[in-house]
């Protein structure tokens, strides 16, 4: 049951940051601190359990997730992904957001 509102604040992080990335826009810095540290956390989790509820692609897609949120937070929270961001790659960013946010919705059916 925990995992299913995990997951469902995780949807909702992701819907914001789609329709915020789309807008050529990002979260406030001292936000985006606390979703990357609970993105990390989210992945750590889902993975630590997986291999209770889930089939092998699922896992396999929360193992590649965990490697780029543990990469990306680390990144963000020294400031480096600040220095590659443009309109043209919040357009990109909003479409990985979405991409994310449909394996969560997945995740939770």
């Amino acid at each position: 049951m925990l995992l299913i509102y995990l997951t469902l604040i995780m949807v909702i992080i992701h819907l914001a940051g789609t329709l915020l990335s789309f807008s050529k826009r990002t979260f406030p810095k001292s936000i985006g601190y606390l979703i990357a540290i609970y993105e990390m956390i989210f992945y750590i989790i889902l993975v630590s359990i997986s291999k209770l509820y889930y089939n092998e692609i699922i896992i396999i897609i929360a193992y590649m997730y965990l490697i780029i949120h543990v990469i990306g937070g680390i990144a963000y929270l020294k400031g480096s992904l600040s220095k590659i961001y443009s309109p043209v790659r919040l357009k990109y960013y909003g479409i990985y957001e979405l991409v994310e946010m449909i394996y969560l919705l997945v995740i939770l059916i």
